[in-house]
């Protein structure tokens, strides 16, 4: 007998709705309608710290065997990569939690911020097989699995917003494009900008 065979209906139903760590990680806003289970700021934040360190890393890489910088300046870029993955996310995602208050939408502040920190898992994802062919390969790969990974992150921002919007598609488009925007200047200037 399974452990949701043993559950109660009910817990048993609430159980296999709980999404694991690829579910959070490629539909971050199904997380807003069916709960967090054990994805906590922490966990979230995680993810996307790693990925804007690993996509920094990519571009500090890149920058290192072409003589453009240092080992000091690269360890500096990875940081203030990792800074901009948890500080920058944090405050895109306190942005969209009083815009779309606007709306009638009540979430907790650590569900919208978990949201869409969870939502640069995609990044994350390209970021680390991007790191990958990187140190095996010696490939330059911060802005085709980098920036790409920064970018496909917009459709599963788009999908919290519109979740934290109330299903308001047009105010979702607008948030998730000015707060990947910024994120995305932002890992401009202080990962490849230096």
């Amino acid at each position: 007998m399974s452990k949701l065979e043993a559950m109660p209906p009910l817990q048993a139903s609430a159980a296999a709705t709980q999404p694991g760590w690829l579910g959070a990680l490629l539909d971050p806003a199904s997380l807003l309608t069916r709960g967090f289970g054990s994805f906590g700021l922490l966990a979230a934040f995680t993810v996307s710290g790693l990925a804007f360190s690993a996509i920094s890393l990519q571009a500090a890489l890149d920058m290192s065997r072409s003589g453009i910088i240092d080992d000091t300046a690269a360890l500096l870029i990875v940081l203030r990569g990792a800074l901009l993955g948890t500080l920058g996310v944090a405050l895109v995602g306190l942005i969209a939690h009083l815009a779309t208050r606007v709306f009638g939408i009540a979430r907790p502040l650590s569900q919208t911020l978990s949201a869409v920190a969870l939502a640069y898992g995609g990044a994350l994802v390209y970021g680390v097989v991007g790191l990958s062919l990187n140190l095996t390969l010696g490939w330059a790969t911060a802005v085709s699995s980098g920036l790409t990974g920064l970018l496909w992150s917009l459709g599963p921002m788009f999908a919290v917003m519109r979740e934290l919007a109330g299903g308001r598609a047009g105010v979702a488009a607008l948030l998730a494009s000015l707060g990947g925007g910024a994120l995305l200047f932002g890992w401009f200037l202080v990962g490849v900008g230096t």
